[in-house]
């Protein structure tokens, strides 16, 4: 579902990414860990379509990030079959937790009603039904996390992608996480984790180490 080929990336005149390459399959779950300022929300915002690499191809679901970018309506139907934990992903401010990924789940092509029903089936996964009527700014910083899980699964993205999504919550609440990551992996979608840490025990097909701009076991 992802392949970044011979990726290089420069940033302010620092050679960030050279040669960076790996694969991610349909359905499986792969885990990136690297220190601070090792590319982690680069490679994020590179599959987003933020950033474009200096040199070498991105493909994510079978199409190039090049041919995406040149068009507004394949980039947003890329973005809404990503959904996002961390890092550049947020919830609405403005919108009630419930509305946040009622409406997430509707972009997706559900129907109103239908929509709602699976915002609250995932409320409840996530242990958020004491919060649908709060706005993210008045819940805690887990709960905004477990939120942004429950809006993707409420939408049924294809992809997930976790930019640190446990990293300061402490081990009962980052096990929520991890709980419906794996899940989410048994069901079938394709998940990538980056973490500064060591990531998940259960759960992830495959680790990677990112250093120096390269990828290693």
């Amino acid at each position: 579902m992802i392949s970044f080929k011979q990726v290089d990336f420069t940033h302010s005149g620092q050679g960030l990414f050279t040669g960076l390459t790996f694969h991610l399959q349909k359905g499986r779950y792969l885990v990136i860990s690297g220190p601070a300022r090792s590319g982690k929300t680069a490679l994020v915002k590179m599959i987003a379509g933020m950033l474009v690499p200096t040199a070498g191809e991105i493909i994510i679901d079978g199409e190039s990030m090049e041919s995406v970018l040149e068009s507004r309506t394949k980039l947003r139907q890329l973005r809404r079959k990503i959904g996002g934990v961390g890092g550049i992903y947020s919830l609405l401010t403005e919108l009630t937790i419930l509305e946040n990924i009622a409406l997430s789940a509707e972009i997706a092509g559900l129907s109103p009603r239908a929509a709602r029903k699976s915002a609250l089936e995932a409320c409840g996964k996530y242990r958020l039904t004491h919060l649908l009527s709060q706005v993210p700014d008045k819940v805690s910083e887990v709960e905004r996390r477990a939120a942004l899980l429950a809006r993707a699964e409420a939408a049924r993205k294809d992809l997930i992608v976790a930019d640190a999504p446990t990293d300061g919550l402490d081990a009962q609440s980052a096990a929520i996480i991890h709980e419906r990551l794996a899940a989410l992996r048994l069901a079938g979608v394709t998940i990538l984790y980056l973490t500064s840490g060591s990531g998940p025990r259960n759960g992830p097909d495959e680790y990677l180490h990112l250093h120096e701009g390269k990828l290693t076991p």
